[in-house]
Parts: structure tokens; C-alpha cells; sequence
């Protein structure tokens, strides 16, 4: 087994790219969990979402203090996420491991294509705040990804900063800093969740890979503007389907 010691420098790493462009983590700390640390999928799913709330919680409060956050939109997001939390937690405690690594794999491999079809604008023009009446049409689609959230803590980071910018026209920044924001909330509703079905972490890799994301989530708003963003996201499109393909050949 490799040395869990790892999720230190890895945990630096994916909260600062994660806090920087808005996405979730667990795309990404999923597929280190499983294909690297050989940890079983159904621990993997929420060691995962605690890691997670450390790296995103660490994030939000940076991006708050700038005051980048859409509350209201936040809150109206997090109570759109509740029951596909639920189910998606539900899901997962009640399917092989070999069928987690198959979603995870195939959802890898659609969150690429979403990114490359979306294609959002990188400028910071738009919206600072959104009204409900323009957010609400989108309510149930992000309910439908809380259910992916629940059930494999892919969280619906990698699908919203495009919904925020695209669909929404809220400004870069704060599409940005509401998903973290955002996808924070649906952790720690998602790590509730996998408890209350039983759901046991693996607290060693824990240990290690929260300092690192508490120092990633600081780093990554700083880095916000001052990176490629367009560039950076080609390179996590690559990635992410390399990982979708090795996930799906490994649940055969």
C-alpha cells in the first residue's frame, strides 16, 4: 500500500486548483483514494466528502471575507441539493464496490465532455448577484446532480461554475467563490448523510490530507486571476478522462 503520507502534498495540490476555478474535489480525490491509496470505494466515498469540507470550508471563509459569495444563492443551491443527497448517499451504501468505481469512471469521462461542451467565458463581466427568479429554473437540475454528489462525492463543484457562468451570467469570481461555498454545504450534508447509513471514513488519510487542504484552500482564491484558467482547465479535461478510462477497464 502506498504511503498515506501522500494525502499531504496531493491534499496542497487539489485544494489549491479546486479553490482557485470553483470545482469539486473529489473527482479528484476519488480516483487518488481508490487507484492510488487502495482504499475500498465505499470508504473511499467518505473519507472523500470530510476531506472535502476541510479543503472547501478553508476556501469559503477566504472567498467570504472578500465578500465573493452569493449567500442567498448558496443557500437556495444547498436546499436544492438535500434530497439528492440523501438518495445518492442511500444508493452507495447498497451497490458493489466494482459498480462505484463503474460511475465514477463513466462520470469522469461526462464531466470532460461537459466541460468541452460548455465552454464558459473566462472574462469576470456579468452579474455579481443572481435573483431567484433567474436560479430557479436550474433547481431541479442541480437536485439530479446532488444525487451523483450522495453517492460517489463527486461533488456538483464540476458541473456548476459552467451552470453559474453559462446559464446564469453570474461573474467569474463570484460563480466561482458561490460553488466553493456551495459545494462546502453539500459535503458536510453529504458526510452526514453516509453516517447516518453506517458510513465509516478512513481517519489515517484524514489526518494527513486536512492540513494539506486547509493550506490549499488559502492558497487557491489567491491564485484565482492570476492563473490560465482556460489552460488549466484543458489540462483537467485530459485528466479527467485518463482517470475515466483506467476507473472503467479497473470495475472489469
Amino acid at each position: 500500500m502506498v504511503s498515506i503520507w501522500l494525502a499531504f502534498p496531493v491534499g496542497i495540490l487539489i485544494a489549491a486548483v479546486v479553490s482557485a476555478v470553483g470545482i469539486g474535489g473529489g473527482i479528484l480525490w476519488m480516483p487518488f483514494l481508490v487507484l492510488i491509496l487502495k482504499l475500498e470505494p465505499e470508504a473511499s466515498v467518505m473519507t472523500s466528502l470530510v476531506i472535502q469540507t476541510a479543503g472547501m470550508g478553508s476556501g469559503s471563509l477566504s472567498y467570504a471575507r472578500r465578500t465573493l459569495v452569493d449567500v442567498r444563492l448558496t443557500t437556495a443551491l444547498l436546499a436544492a441539493t438535500v434530497p439528492g443527497l440523501a438518495l445518492g448517499a442511500l444508493i452507495s451504501c447498497n451497490i458493489r464496490p466494482a459498480q462505484i468505481e463503474l460511475a465514477l469512471g463513466l462520470v469522469a469521462m461526462i464531466t470532460a465532455i461537459w466541460f468541452v461542451s460548455t465552454n464558459p467565458k473566462y472574462d469576470d463581466r456579468g452579474r455579481r448577484r443572481i435573483r431567484w427568479k433567474t436560479a430557479r429554473p436550474y433547481m431541479g437540475w442541480v437536485s439530479l446532480m446532488a444525487v451523483v454528489s450522495g453517492m460517489l462525492s463527486v461533488s456538483i463543484g464540476e458541473w456548476l461554475v459552467p451552470l453559474l457562468r453559462g446559464k446564469m451570467a453570474l461573474r467569474m469570481r463570484s460563480a466561482v467563490a458561490t460553488s466553493v461555498a456551495t459545494v462546502c454545504g453539500t459535503c458536510v450534508l453529504g458526510a452526514v448523510f453516509h453516517h447516518m447509513l453506517g458510513g465509516r471514513p478512513h481517519w489515517a488519510t484524514i489526518a494527513w490530507a486536512v492540513p494539506g487542504v486547509l493550506i490549499g484552500g488559502q492558497v487557491g482564491p489567491r491564485l484565482a486571476g492570476r492563473i490560465n484558467e482556460r489552460r488549466l482547465k484543458e489540462v483537467f479535461i485530459f485528466l479527467l478522462t485518463l482517470i475515466g478510462i483506467h476507473l472503467i477497464y479497473n470495475a472489469f
